[in-house]
């Protein structure tokens, strides 16, 4: 390997993470990582406190990460991942289709503003006209992965014959739409986000409706 493939290896985290070792000392830094960024914000934040919370050298996380924008972009993605894994899956949502997207709607409610989630939403939005690629991250990682779980549970009932076949992806972004759209502007712009508006329940509840009524069959 030349040396230019080697800094580039470097700057990309290189070997570091292919074993489980390193694999396991990797998401300590993360974890480490996202705490202090959540204290800290972006801004503020260094390599060198993060080093400090993980146990590990300055040296250690650049190894792995490469620079303090590579590891904010590696947490946003670590960070959505956990929030998305709270959401319950096509297999945990109850029967009738009806009642799992009440139950669902009510999970990503919570989950949205849920004041740690608000917090991380703040501090990536704060950085997005600068690092464009962090919101882009967020946007993929925490909204099109939301998407994707509900879609796949319309999809499992369009399969199963509970629901009428359906574009089931652009269904999916109409709800996680009409429920967090509110919720999430009124918790960013520090409201109470615990009462839904009227006419976005009504919104979601014909929406649900006319998802529902349309049974295959």
């Amino acid at each position: 390997m030349s040396g230019k493939d080697q800094a580039a290896e470097t700057a990309q985290g290189g070997k570091w993470g292919r074993t489980a070792a390193s694999q396991a000392r990797r998401r300590e830094i993360l974890w480490a990582a996202k705490s202090v960024f959540f204290q800290q914000g972006y801004h503020l934040a260094s390599l060198d406190q993060v080093a400090q919370a993980a146990g590990v050298t300055r040296r250690t996380v650049y190894d792995h990460f490469g620079s303090k924008e590579a590891l904010f972009t590696e947490v946003i993605a670590f960070a959505a991942g956990q929030f998305v894994e709270t959401l319950p899956r096509a297999e945990r949502l109850p029967l009738p289709p009806a009642k799992g997207l009440a139950a669902f709607v009510e999970r990503l409610r919570a989950a949205v503003s849920e004041p740690g989630s608000v917090r991380f939403q703040r501090i990536v939005i704060a950085e997005a006209e600068r690092h464009p690629d962090f919101g882009k991250v967020l946007y993929e990682s925490a909204v099109l992965a939301t998407e994707a779980v509900l879609a796949d549970y319309l999809g499992a009932c369009v399969r199963d014959g509970l629901l009428a076949p359906m574009n089931v992806a652009a269904e999916a972004r109409l709800i996680v739409s009409l429920t967090t759209n509110t919720v999430r502007l009124k918790a960013l712009l520090g409201q109470d986000p615990a009462a839904p508006e009227p006419a976005e329940l009504a919104a979601l509840e014909a929406a649900i409706a006319r998802i529902t009524g349309a049974r295959g069959g």
